[in-house]
């Protein structure tokens, strides 16, 4: 009785001094969250604005680079390509649809162009209402002519072709874009300017093209109008309070989050010449209209300056603003700023209500804590030691102990149940997954749970043409032995990249990148992973002919799209793999090499994300077993720049026939394929699509026909 007295005693005592630190911290913890919680909150709003000023930044600079690079595609195809598109009309059109497809993927560009020394100019111009109209400037040093062509018969109104005397007329040698381009003699921006062409303002990307001499030859340019930059801006919410506009260094405001056609009108300052003609000028920010923008933008301005960035707090009309101030550089040397004005409540609003809330749940907690404490110390200590043991006994997976807690409180006793029924439920789960597993699992060290997410993979398959014969015809110890060889090369390659390999079907290899781990360039480790499984096995099947065995042609497809990956299966089998829509893709485009004649082949979505690192041949667009949707195919061939400069050409010329093929153009198609057969007569693709150019000139697809070959593709 002593014994169980004086342990009584202990046990109430540590109730007791858990009781009282409870207090002390719990008050120490309360007073500080009072004193430190706007300080706190500051911090958190820091953290914010910088990530609403870093995604700003990123996302402004990534609407202009692209300009940069696809103009730079532009002065190396007409330097290679199209180098007289003035006199030579078939590279005219040529030059045109290459303005057009680019122009298509990048809808910031407003018009594309090139002019030459002696001022002839072409230009494709993005219409308002989504067609592209051209137009011809030809100086014969009296006259020059504006010629336009317009899908669209109504803009001849708006853009009429003129004949003006040379003195007066359209000279681009005389524009600001021609002048720039002459005086740095390298790829760069003007600054915001009036366009001629639509009397609106806008930034130009020149880059000028010399001969061999070191003389400029000529001028390729890239316009970008505000209008389309602002209409870009309107898409950027972070808060729904948030103020973004971009001044030039001259503080003119060249862009504001444009929704609607009436939010422009803060942007433009109209302008009317003597002969009516009307066009619109960028605005100072001392001309702003609205007050609220005109006030946020000077104080922000105030705050900060070019060479730096600063962040700060503005009240205006009873609103307080954090605001932002991020200069950024295109290129070397167009510079922009970009101001930030956040409503601060749209960032502390919330967190200073949690906190309110927060601490008075903080203190009703503490109150409870501590009158069950004092109240419940005597019955509550014993058994809660005991629970307290048999949940270490858990941890070390003995769940046979058959210890009896007895207490008549209902808290204690709902835990006991639920531990129990915890227990038996673990004994019944041993049943079902090994031993060692759970106790991994009860440790909390790996977690198994069923389910996936939606996440965005690079998958890979791989396949041994005609694997039936060639097993047919093998020892099953030969061919057990090869396969072993073959897929330790493919495992190899795949992990040493990065790769998930999901399993194994037959002679195949299903993979997958950017899961379990993330990763931004998962579509470059694959295809990476494809050149060197392919070499790796070149390098095997030249070991196995010495040794008089048959090598496996293996094909490999690799698509890139939303999957969902995680565990599968049921709580006693998982399976971490993938599932979707994608993976049926991926698998399509492995057995279509056959049709091709080809090794490796990515979808559209795998190419757009690589196309930088590899060299590539678009096959064709087709329409998978199972989809109706266009796909482009391309042939993947080599790491960048390793592939000689005369098969480089020969590629061209087949894609150039494949531009015509979709343009419904068979003669223009066969030419180009015929020309490919010339050098390389057992090319398989120019094989087909010749096939389909003599099939489709005499029987013609119907007009809605969009370049997609449906085929049963296995």
């Amino acid at each position: 009785m002593k014994k169980s007295k004086f342990r009584f005693r202990v046990l109430h005592g540590i109730i007791l001094i858990n009781t009282l630190f409870v207090i002390i911290s719990g008050s120490i913890i309360i007073s500080s969250m009072w004193i430190n919680s706007e300080k706190n909150a500051r911090e958190l709003s820091d953290s914010l604005i910088k990530e609403i000023e870093t995604s700003v930044a990123q996302q402004t600079i990534g609407y202009f680079q692209p300009a940069i690079a696809a103009n730079q595609n532009f002065a190396f195809m007409i330097y290679n390509y199209f180098q007289d598109p003035f006199t030579d009309l078939e590279i005219r059109d040529l030059l045109f649809g290459y303005y057009e497809v680019i122009m298509r993927s990048y809808p910031q560009f407003k018009m594309v162009y090139y002019a030459d020394t002696t001022g002839e100019l072409v230009m494709l111009n993005y219409m308002s209402d989504g067609t592209f109209s051209k137009r011809v400037v030809h100086n014969d040093g009296n006259e020059i002519f504006v010629n336009w062509e317009h899908p669209n018969p109504n803009y001849y109104g708006a853009y009429p072709n003129t004949v003006a005397p040379a003195d007066t007329g359209y000279d681009p040698r005389k524009r600001m874009w021609y002048s720039v381009a002459v005086e740095k003699r390298a790829p760069t921006w003007t600054p915001v300017y009036l366009f001629a062409t639509d009397n609106l303002p806008g930034f130009t990307c020149v880059v000028p093209l010399f001969n061999n001499t070191g003389n400029i030859t000529g001028v390729s340019a890239v316009d970008i109008a505000v209008d389309q930059l602002s209409r870009f801006l309107g898409t950027m919410h972070p808060t729904p309070g948030t103020k973004i506009f971009i001044l030039d260094k001259a503080n003119n405001l060249v862009a504001l989050q444009a929704e609607e056609e009436k939010d422009l009108e803060n942007l433009f300052v109209k302008d009317t010449d003597a002969q009516g003609n009307v066009s619109y000028n960028v605005s100072s920010v001392s001309a702003f209209q609205d007050d609220t923008m005109r006030y946020l933008v000077e104080k922000t301005i105030q705050q900060g300056s070019f060479s730096g960035e600063q962040s700060g707090l503005i009240e205006y009309k009873n609103v307080k603003y954090i605001s932002a101030l991020v200069p950024i550089t295109i290129g070397d040397d167009l510079e922009l700023l970009i101001t930030i004005s956040v409503p601060e409540d749209d960032i502390l609003g919330n967190v200073r209500k949690n906190m309110q809330r927060v601490t008075l749940f903080s203190v009703l907690i503490l109150v409870v804590i501590i009158f069950i404490s004092a109240f419940f110390s005597q019955s509550i200590a014993k058994p809660m030691q005991i629970l307290s043991k048999e949940m270490a006994k858990i941890r070390t997976f003995e769940l046979d102990s058959n210890v009896i807690i007895r207490t008549n409180l209902l808290e204690i006793v709902e835990m006991r149940d639920s531990f129990e029924n915890m227990r038996g439920g673990l004994k019944n789960f041993k049943r079902y997954v090994p031993a060692d597993l759970v106790a991994q699992l009860v440790n909390g060290s790996i977690n198994a749970d069923l389910g996936g997410e939606h996440q965005e993979l690079t998958m890979f398959f791989s396949d041994i043409a005609k694997f039936t014969s060639i097993a047919e015809s093998m020892a099953p110890e030969i061919l057990v032995e090869n396969l072993c060889m073959y897929f330790e090369v493919i495992s190899k390659t795949i992990i040493e990249n990065k790769g998930t390999i999901d399993k194994y079907i037959g002679d195949s290899v299903m993979a997958f990148w950017g899961a379990p781990v993330q990763m931004k360039d998962h579509a470059v480790k694959a295809c990476r992973s494809a050149i060197l499984v392919r070499n790796s096995l070149n390098a095997l099947f030249r070991q196995w002919g010495n040794q008089g065995r048959a090598p496996f042609k293996t094909r490999i497809g690799i698509h890139t799209g939303n999957v969902i990956v995680g565990n599968m299966g049921y709580t006693d089998r998982l399976n971490y793999t993938v599932i979707g829509d994608a993976v049926n893709v991926s698998s399509r485009l492995e057995g279509i090499n056959k049709v091709y004649g080809t090794d490796i082949i990515v979808s559209q979505f795998t190419h757009e994300k690589c196309q930088n690192e590899f060299e590539f041949r678009l096959l064709d667009r087709i329409a998978v077993l199972g989809r109706t949707q266009g796909l482009n195919i391309y042939e993947l061939l080599s790491f960048k720049d390793d592939i000689e400069t005369s098969l480089k050409k020969i590629n061209q010329y087949y894609e150039k026939g494949l531009q015509a093929y979709f343009d419904k153009k068979w003669s223009e198609g066969l030419k180009y394929f015929n020309h490919v057969l010339k050098f390389r007569p057992n090319d398989k693709p120019s094989k087909l699509m010749q096939e389909r150019c003599l099939l489709y000139r005499e029987n013609p697809p119907d007009e809605e026909w969009d370049g997609v070959f449906v085929q049963p593709f296995k």
